[in-house]
């Protein structure tokens, strides 16, 4: 922790006091947790933020777990910046009603937020639970990620992993899916917005950087778009991916699923081409696009006339083991299903046309291919149509 009390109850935060005057207090001076009103010790190396810490591995409500210099520098840093743009921020304040004490509480107008700043792993109860206890205060979560969490792989993807997920926000229903990342070594400020999961541990969006001191608080609302065109120019080079990945160690769900496209007389790269495509609510099901699509694709829509009916209850039906609850992810406020943002697509290139807002009927057969050769080549061509007819993105 940052900050502690003497015993008269004033707050002392020791990265704001000079080399002597610490000397001085971790000599004479006495302090106490604001959470437990333990003791606590002063922690003042040359290679560390001064802070406080308890004096062994305690009960306390608030025990941040040991994060370590990295954390307490980070978290230092965006309180300062905090306090530089005149806002009402306490850092570390002790929440008594939930027995919590966020990093950072902000206060804006009456409406309070508060800042966690995550550099380690922590379980996916931990998370809920801090979120929920903020919301039963009508206080909003904001998480920042230390970005020794945050690994890109180009200009438009990272890796993105199932603890990442647990922090993905979406302040509105119209806002796109953001993950907040904070390097207290470079002072880099960095936001992966308009998320597109491609496979179980990549994603690809709008990454934008900012230096700290040359942004505002206000700024981490700002919403970064990926163009259209940009998107499915992207996706085309995922398809080429899908197509000619190899697959000489297959095991778990992947081999299940080879077994089961085996068990349909078919192959991956024969697959039609409106399978493996981008929907923004993918961090909602627990198996990969190619995997899903191809059992909605194979089990329901192929076998179906032309003229025939398919609801959205039955594709969720077939897919229910495939659906992770909304409560894993407790900053998205919207209840989006990802299933009908694929069938929504599938009308958007003619495969499929809605008759409410559940129920379609098919208006196209599927087109399966050959060899991989002529999937590759049918995938660019089905990827220029949507680029052609400037498909909305889902």
């Amino acid at each position: 922790m940052l900050q502690a009390k003497t015993k008269e109850g004033n707050l002392v935060m020791l990265a704001l006091l000079t080399k002597k005057e610490i000397s001085e207090l971790k000599t004479n001076g006495q302090f106490y947790c604001p959470s437990c009103q333990e003791k606590v010790v002063i922690k003042a190396g040359s290679k560390m933020i001064p802070h406080f810490a308890h004096r062994a591995k305690v009960n306390c409500p608030s025990h941040e777990g040991g994060e370590g210099a990295y954390h307490e520098k980070g978290k230092l840093m965006l309180y300062k910046w905090l306090k530089q743009q005149k806002l009402n921020v306490q850092l570390e304040e002790y929440l008594s009603e939930i027995k919590q004490r966020p990093d950072l509480l902000v206060t804006i107008d009456n409406k309070k937020i508060a800042v966690e700043y995550q550099c380690t792993r922590i379980s996916l109860k931990e998370i809920r639970k801090r979120n929920e206890g903020y919301r039963q205060l009508g206080i909003q979560p904001i998480w920042i990620i230390g970005a020794n969490r945050f690994k890109r792989l180009s200009r438009y993807q990272i890796k993105l992993d199932n603890f990442l997920h647990h922090f993905l926000h979406q302040f509105s229903k119209r806002f796109p899916l953001t993950l907040l990342f904070f390097c207290p070594e470079t002072t880099l400020f960095s936001t992966f917005q308009d998320i597109y999961i491609t496979t179980t541990k990549q994603a690809i969006g709008k990454l934008t950087y900012t230096l700290l001191n040359n942004m505002k608080f206000i700024d981490i609302f700002r919403q970064h778009r990926l163009p259209n065109q940009l998107l499915y120019t992207l996706w085309k080079q995922e398809k080429k991916r899908f197509r000619l990945r190899q697959r000489d160690r297959l095991y778990g769900s992947e081999l299940a699923w080879h077994q089961w496209l085996y068990l349909k007389r078919t192959h991956f790269e024969y697959l039609p081409s409106v399978i493996h495509l981008p929907v923004s609510a993918q961090y909602r099901m627990c198996s990969p696009l190619w995997d899903w699509q191809s059992r909605i694709c194979l089990d329901l829509l192929d076998p179906l006339p032309i003229g025939g009916h398919i609801s959205l209850s039955t594709c969720v039906h077939l897919l229910r083991k495939h659906i992770i609850s909304s409560a894993n992810y407790p900053l998205i406020t919207a209840e989006i299903q990802p299933i009908q943002q694929y069938l929504l697509l599938l009308e958007q290139i003619n495969i499929l046309k809605q008759q409410s807002p559940f129920h379609f009927t098919k208006q196209t057969n599927l087109l399966f291919y050959k060899n991989v050769e002529e999937a590759l080549l049918g995938d660019d061509v089905f990827i220029n149509r949507l680029l052609a007819n400037n498909s909305i993105k889902i």
